[in-house]
């Protein structure tokens, strides 16, 4: 008779458990990397609500007290170039709303209260438009804009 001893795992076994755990590690880790990415891109867009906010409170102030609003003036053919740009490179189409830009530096964003920001911005305080300029758009493609649906 010819009897088959059982002498541990088989090479094909092995292989099989390997490729298995290799593919659970894949799904892992690209999990991983989304999720960082998904985490990145809210910050970004929370980013874009402070200092729309910021620049909001700082109008509105400025209307009571007459006092200069902070950025250095940019020609709307400027920023309608970047705003070009961004369209090509996001998942949506945007379109300014305001008239007069102003480039945030980051004395500027510390004047607004907007502390240790490494991106640079442009904003129109009527209308509440916040652009970042550096990035631009998210690396899930999505606009670095925001404006303000109360316009005045």
């Amino acid at each position: 008779m010819n009897e088959r001893q059982n002498k541990g795992i088989t090479l094909i076994t092995l292989s099989i458990t390997i490729v298995i755990l290799i593919i659970i590690s894949g799904i892992s880790i690209t999990g991983a990397i989304m999720g960082k990415n998904e985490t990145e891109d809210s910050a970004l867009l929370s980013e874009l609500n402070m200092i729309q906010h910021a620049v909001l409170e700082r109008y509105i102030k400025a209307q009571l007290t007459k006092e200069e609003l902070p950025g250095t003036k940019i020609e709307k053919s400027e920023v309608q170039k970047i705003i070009d740009e961004i369209n090509t490179k996001s998942t949506e189409s945007i379109q300014l709303k305001g008239t007069e830009y102003k480039e945030l530096s980051i004395s500027d964003l510390e004047s607004l209260g907007i502390m240790q920001e490494d991106n640079k911005f442009i904003v129109n305080y009527e209308t509440g438009e916040v652009i970042n300029t550096t990035l631009k758009v998210t690396s899930s493609g999505k606009a670095l804009y925001i404006y303000s649906k109360n316009e005045n």
